[in-house]
């Protein structure tokens, strides 16, 4: 064979995996929906619009239109929660546990503040860190129209002392959320060892 041929056979090769590469990433991406406010526009409304209202020439203020949120579904809030309130480090003083306050029920927001006051008594002067990424899609336990219970399977990366001092580690976590209006809540997690 031709070296020419043998050329132009491996970049044929090479660009049929790289096809191939890039549609199995297009084809696995999760692209996680987010809460959209979507602007509200401002109509006018006069006295003679409205039943029963005098026409004398007067007209009300304009009326902004309520904005439409879309639903963050559970599946992305509980996502979402786990990595967040998963990776910490002993120098953040718990601020992964701020970042999730709002994403808390109040009395689970009283728990998680619970704990933020404990980690920050308890903090020693060794680095010790935790990163947390969940690493499959969430499953429903249970679900109804007000409260819905999901367990995934983390992967956790955790740092004592030296950063060579690394351990890799699978575990899996539940997690309970209840529906205020249109938002999902946490209300509880349980860590579970293993997967």
């Amino acid at each position: 064979m031709e070296r020419k041929t043998k050329i132009e056979i491996g970049l044929a090769i090479a660009v049929l995996m790289l096809c191939i590469a890039l549609g199995l990433m297009w084809r696995n991406r999760t692209v996680a929906p987010t809460a959209v406010t979507i602007p509200a526009s401002q109509t006018i409304n006069t006295a003679k619009d409205k039943p029963g209202a005098s026409t004398s020439g007067s007209s009300t203020a304009p009326e902004v239109a309520t904005p439409i949120i879309k639903e963050t579904s559970a599946i992305t809030v509980a996502r979402t929660f786990v990595e967040r309130f998963g990776s910490y480090s002993s120098e953040a003083d718990a601020e992964n546990i701020d970042d999730v306050l709002p994403m808390a029920t109040v009395a689970f927001q009283k728990k998680l503040t619970s704990l933020a006051k404990d980690v920050r008594a308890s903090s020693t002067g060794a680095y010790y860190g935790v990163s947390t990424l969940v690493v499959t899609a969430p499953k429903t336990v249970s679900a109804s129209a007000t409260q819905t219970v999901l367990t995934m399977t983390t992967q956790r990366e955790e740092t004592n002392g030296d950063p060579s001092n690394t351990t890799k580690k699978y575990q899996s976590i539940t997690v309970t959320l209840v529906k205020s209006g249109t938002t999902w809540l946490i209300d509880g997690y349980t860590w579970k060892d293993g997967v």
